[in-house]
């Protein structure tokens, strides 16, 4: 992996995907028995984006997660705007720390280009506890 991926790659998985399921679990929690359509479609937008180029080991973690996001359009057909269960949230969460970690590692040779873009990523990071506001 070349410093110029994996500053794509890891900025795109905090800022597009990360975000997009950080925005879906701060939304859900102002407005706790429903997930907008709209939040749903960009989780999934996102996911299909960074799988796109995704080539690291955590193959499974990304297809998880595509499964979940699946799952979760297939509940949009027996109610409208279906949460995210504690148990979404939980394995979400697992399945985001492992893809994260893994770019991590990968990235060890660009140290200064991960910490720049830690420095700036507005959603933090799944091991991070989640910001109550990220456009603060």
């Amino acid at each position: 992996m070349t410093e110029d991926t994996f500053k794509k790659i890891l900025s795109q998985f905090l800022e597009r995907y990360w975000g997009a399921f950080h925005e879906a679990l701060e939304a859900q929690s102002v407005t706790p028995r429903r997930l907008a359509g709209s939040l749903a479609q960009a989780l999934k937008t996102e996911h299909e984006a960074f799988e796109s180029v995704y080539v690291g080991p955590a193959r499974s973690a990304i297809d998880g997660l595509g499964l979940m996001w699946k799952d979760l359009e297939a509940r949009r057909y027996r109610w409208p705007d279906p949460v995210l269960t504690h148990d979404d949230v939980t394995k979400a969460l697992a399945l985001f720390t492992e893809i994260y970690d893994s770019l991590i590692h990968e990235g060890r040779p660009f140290a200064a280009a991960r910490n720049e873009i830690l420095t700036h990523a507005s959603h933090g990071t799944p091991r991070q506890r989640l910001r109550a506001d990220a456009a603060r």
